[in-house]
């Protein structure tokens, strides 16, 4: 898999599939060429320079003259002389000096890298923290300050008089006054009122301890691991479209369940890779979105103004055409017993599978959103009414995007086709002359409804066989070769995972409640139906469970 060379790559993929996992198969293999890694086996890294390595050392880390000897500070490594560095740099990977160039922003680093930082002689001392080098860089100290108003509506301060330490102390900043050129003691007062940034809550630490170490951009490669920890939905958005942004000649590696850091990495415009990660027993698979093809997908507003993102966390995602298909759908598979699902066929020895019921607003949308989602390896499940058959078309289009060869149906759909087509039941005057004077005479009142018009109107159109196919299902379709062609169809369909209604359209299902999409699942949860749901619900919702399985 490429990497661009700047820009941000997003882990994403079910629970326990190995996204954390991968960050530190980065660290390992960057650090150590004997590292074994559990889901990345092997990377190729090169290190470029645009200055010779020692002034590049001596330019940019803390150093201390012992004993005659000039030694610079390194993370993770110690008080270590230029030479040492050098050695390290010339080896194929990174070893003692990985720290300078990598930020692995796990669990707990993450909490602490806003924390307070030791004093420095900055006449002598160069800066190795960012908090230190807020200290220095007013304009560093300013992102954070503005970040920190956007997310959580308080400032952010660096306390540059607390002797021994600098800290970041949150809130609003008062107003600096000073007396014969040093900070009065009013202003040092009200500054000492305000809050250390390691006294706030997780999310708070978290959110500006990453702004900080990014803004600072002292690091090549970021490894950030769940960055939505302790945020709420909008704050995570937020900071996955800061992290996006600030990853300008850098590398950023970031594993998220979050489908907000993906929508907010994704709004910010600038590269973004997608790996979408799933594990079938100790081996990993990755599926890889490059930065061209997420900009094409991004730019579907369907896609972008929905909830399909959060496919890329679930086990599968259950595509329907309205949100009525999907609330009627998820509210009886959880209902659903393991006991009744084992008697339509479901295996016992698996766990029930992560779903994701989402809409695409109608059968012209199902093909882009399968496509989008197949794309990044999420298994798909249509559910479509029986109509969805209707326009060859259309059937061509979904078809092919759930990878199908539209040819192994198209005979048989066309005998359907042309039975049902064939099944007009012509209207006659003088009965349709009768139907009308009955229907009208039998109105309540002078003025006539939006729903009495429409019974009206339903007189005077001629029924054709589609029309009793999207009430009836496969049972309107003739009996003998049409019938069996149609049985056909559906069992191919089921094949690739596009389930058809066979008794019509969801309605169907509960025929005793009246009203159609949204009234008509309301009335049917208000009724609590869905936890007694019939037979043929029953038997329909267990195959969508059957068909989400991982294999």
């Amino acid at each position: 898999m490429p990497v661009p060379p700047e820009g941000t790559v997003l882990f994403v993929g079910p629970n326990n599939a190995g996204k954390s996992q991968s960050l530190k198969d980065l660290m390992g293999h960057i650090k150590d060429t004997a590292y074994q890694g559990k889901t990345l086996t092997s990377l190729k890294f090169s290190k470029e320079a645009d200055e010779p390595i020692d002034q590049w050392i001596d330019q940019n880390l803390p150093k201390q003259l012992r004993d005659g000897i000039l030694r610079y500070q390194v993370p993770g490594w110690g008080e270590v002389q230029v030479s040492d560095i050098v050695g390290q740099w010339n080896k194929s990977t990174l070893n003692a000096i990985t720290q300078l160039f990598v930020f692995h922003a796990d669990g707990t680093s993450r909490l602490s890298a806003g924390d307070s930082q030791q004093s420095l002689d900055f006449s002598t001392s160069i800066p190795a923290h960012p908090v230190q080098r807020a200290y220095l860089d007013s304009s560093l100290e300013a992102e954070i300050d503005r970040e920190s108003r956007a997310a959580f509506g308080v400032g952010v301060t660096v306390d540059r008089y607390a002797g021994s330490v600098i800290s970041l102390r949150v809130g609003d900043r008062p107003e600096f006054s000073h007396q014969e050129g040093r900070p009065s003691d009013e202003y040092l007062r009200l500054l000492k009122r305000l809050p250390k940034l390691e006294e706030q809550g997780d999310g708070v630490r978290s959110y500006l301890g990453l702004v900080a170490h990014i803004a600072a951009g002292q690091h090549q490669i970021l490894l950030i691991d769940e960055p939505e920890a302790f945020l709420h939905p909008p704050q995570a958005r937020r900071l996955g479209r800061v992290l996006a942004g600030q990853a300008h000649d850098q590398q950023a590696f970031i594993a998220t369940h979050s489908a907000d850091v993906v929508q907010g990495a994704l709004e910010h415009g600038s590269s973004i890779t997608i790996v979408r990660i799933t594990r079938e027993a100790d081996v990993n698979h990755a599926a890889v979105l490059d930065d061209a093809a997420v900009k094409k997908l991004w730019s579907d507003p369907l896609l972008r103004y929905s909830n399909v993102l959060d496919g890329l966390f679930h086990d599968a995602v259950v595509l329907c055409e309205s949100d009525a298909d999907c609330r009627y759908y998820s509210s009886v598979l959880d209902n659903l017993s393991r006991e009744d699902a084992l008697v339509v066929g479901a295996p016992a020895d698996v766990r029930d599978p992560q779903i994701l019921f989402t809409h695409c607003g109608g059968k012209a949308r199902i093909p882009s959103v399968v496509t989008a989602l197949r794309a990044v390896s999420v298994p798909v499940i249509v559910v479509a009414d029986f109509d969805v058959l209707r326009e060859e078309t259309d059937m061509r289009r979904i078809v092919a995007s759930l990878g199908g060869d539209f040819s192994e149906i198209e005979a048989d759909l066309r005998e359907v086709t042309a039975a049902l087509r064939s099944d007009v039941k012509p209207l006659r005057k003088v009965a349709l002359k009768d139907e009308l004077v009955r229907r009208i005479d039998s109105l309540p009142n002078d003025t006539v409804t939006t729903q009495e018009a429409d019974g009206l109107r339903s007189c005077i159109k001629a029924e054709n066989g589609w029309d009793k196919a999207k009430r009836a299902g496969i049972g309107a379709v003739p009996q003998g070769r049409a019938h069996q062609a149609c049985q056909r169809v559906l069992e191919k369909l089921a094949d690739l995972k596009l389930l058809v209604v066979p008794i019509g359209e969801l309605e169907r299902f509960a025929p005793g409640v009246s009203g159609h999409g949204p009234a008509w699942v309301t009335a049917v949860l208000e009724e609590r139906l869905h936890e007694t749901p019939g037979a043929e619900a029953q038997e329909f919702v267990a195959k969508i469970r059957n068909a989400a399985q991982p294999i």
